[in-house]
């Protein structure tokens, strides 16, 4: 047997060879793999800093409702509005009552009631009423606005009456109150 001898070329091809399939297979076996792991783990970063996003804005967003919670149960206990069970018309129509009693000339008309999917119900009150004088009219609509019940006037207007000497004053509102069909 005869040992032949590599020429250089032969030498040169060889470790080209050897070169490229160490190149190959550290691109298929070690970069790609890694290179796909560092894509999952920024992936993952960002959902990561996603989900962080969102709990910050809901911690910030409960600490808010917790502010407005203390702020409302410091208040003096006659201060505190409750929301009335779903159909509240009865007691409500006496606490508006009770309150127009001040004036004269009232009269209260209520609008069918919107229920919300929240389970929140809505019902807006037309209400107008004769004043003595404009301190009575703010009186009235102070006690009106800081009644037993959540509500929120969403209209006012006070216009003099057209005896202008009398000091007479009109008022008229709209109101929204806050029911629930939750409470029980």
């Amino acid at each position: 047997m005869k040992k032949s001898k590599l020429t250089g070329r032969e030498v040169i091809m060889v470790v080209f060879l050897v070169v490229l399939l160490v190149g190959v297979c550290y691109y298929l076996l070690f970069l790609t793999p890694l290179k796909k792991d560092i894509a999952d783990i920024n992936n993952q970063i960002s959902e990561a800093e996603s989900q962080l996003s969102v709990s910050q804005a809901q911690v910030a967003s409960m600490d808010k409702m917790q502010a407005e919670l203390d702020e409302i149960l410091s208040r003096p206990k006659d201060e505190i509005t409750e929301i009335a069970p779903y159909d509240n018309a009865k007691q409500l129509m006496r606490e508006l009552n009770g309150i127009l009693a001040h004036g004269s000339d009232y009269s209260i008309s209520f609008a069918d009631p919107i229920i919300g999917d929240d389970g929140i119900v809505r019902r807006n009150v037309n209400l107008s009423f004769t004043a003595s004088n404009y301190a009575n009219a703010k009186n009235i609509v102070s006690q009106l606005a800081n009644n037993r019940w959540r509500c929120l006037i969403t209209d006012l207007s006070v216009s003099a009456e057209d005896n202008i000497e009398s000091g007479a004053v009109k008022v008229e509102a709209i109101m929204t109150f806050f029911e629930s069909t939750n409470l029980k």
